[in-house]
């Protein structure tokens, strides 16, 4: 009997994770690839999320093949692939991609679909939606709550029988994205650079910043500054290390101020983003009724941000469930396909 496989993906920006599973549950593989986000990165980016799919589907495929003693051990790879000959189908795929929300959802969707019909799945078995939606569901509080995020970007989303009906802020780097990994990090940043410049306090982000870059930028001895003046320093090092156009580099020194969270300077970067979090939270749900998902590096990594968002909302008496990723509710929404697709 030909067995079924469903595949669920977490499609960032700059990282995809794919994993395949058995209707009935069992995890079979998993592969991890370049992102794929339609502004950011590009129609070209759909054909390396298509190569992820297929590796994975292969591998699962394969492990199928190595469990089930009845199965025919001929796995050669014949003119078309060890894909062509495979005893199980795939009965339904959903991903949750970053940048796939209402206004590109029917686009991206044609782009993966038309790339995934050469791996003999239909596009009835194909959902896409945005990270955000997975994001939530894999948070396990049912389909009614709130969803902070603040990883590379950072926004916040009330469901109601899992649509989004407000959000705030996911308004890009430059406009807002407040709380997240390159806002951490260009804060740190600008701390460092008024530093240097006279025109803040002195702070020990700036010997944090330095030990990253492999600079001295408190006295330029060691190594000898190569400009004699550790301001343009500073300018020097960050052209080479960031690369242009790329503001998501910045995240790089986003885990800075929790090293040294005892100085002002840091202390207070942290507290901006504990504050504009809880604020956050109290003006999408005011009631204070709806269960809080947290995702993304920034708040469900170890550390202090973490640790006071989610002590601060539970003191508060809200529900509060991390979601490290978006596989499970991908995975969720996958098995949750195959069954209207077999019904």
């Amino acid at each position: 009997m030909r067995q079924h496989l469903v595949l669920a993906g977490d499609v960032g920006g700059t990282r995809s994770r794919l994993v395949a599973a058995t209707m009935g549950g069992g995890l079979l593989a998993q592969a991890e690839g370049p992102g794929a986000n339609l502004r950011s990165s590009g129609p070209a980016a759909f054909d390396t999320l298509a190569a992820t799919i297929a590796e994975v589907l292969e591998q699962a495929r394969l492990a199928l093949r190595a469990a089930d003693a009845d199965v025919d051990d001929d796995t050669s790879d014949g003119p078309a692939g060890p894909l062509a000959d495979a005893p199980a189908e795939v009965a339904a795929v959903a991903l949750g991609i970053s940048g796939a929300g209402p206004a590109r959802a029917a686009e991206v969707r044609a782009a993966v679909g038309e790339r995934l019909g050469p791996l003999g799945i239909p596009a009835e078995r194909l959902l896409v939606t945005d990270d955000l939606h997975t994001a939530f569901l894999s948070g396990g509080v049912g389909d009614d709550g709130l969803l902070v995020l603040a990883g590379t970007g950072a926004v916040a989303v009330r469901f109601r029988d899992r649509e989004a009906i407000a959000r705030r802020d996911g308004m890009g780097w430059l406009l807002g994205d407040v709380g997240s990994a390159v806002w951490l990090g260009r804060r740190t940043l600008e701390a460092v650079a008024a530093d240097l410049d006279g025109r803040g306090p002195r702070t020990l982000l700036t010997e944090q910043v330095g030990a990253a870059l492999g600079l001295d930028l408190r006295e330029g001895l060691r190594p000898p500054s190569p400009t004699g003046d550790p301001r343009q320093d500073l300018i020097r090092a960050l052209d080479e290390h960031l690369p242009a156009g790329a503001p998501a580099a910045l995240g790089r020194f986003a885990p800075l101020p929790a090293r040294v969270r005892e100085d002002p300077v840091a202390h207070g970067i942290l507290s901006a983003v504990i504050e504009h979090v809880l604020d956050t939270v109290q003006a999408l749900d005011p009631e204070a009724v709806l269960p809080v998902v947290l995702a993304g590096s920034v708040l469900t990594g170890p550390g202090p941000i973490h640790d006071e968002v989610t002590a601060s909302l539970q003191d508060r008496r809200r529900s509060v469930s991390p979601a490290p990723d978006g596989l499970p509710g991908a995975l969720l929404l996958a098995r949750e396909l195959a069954g209207r697709v077999a019904g």
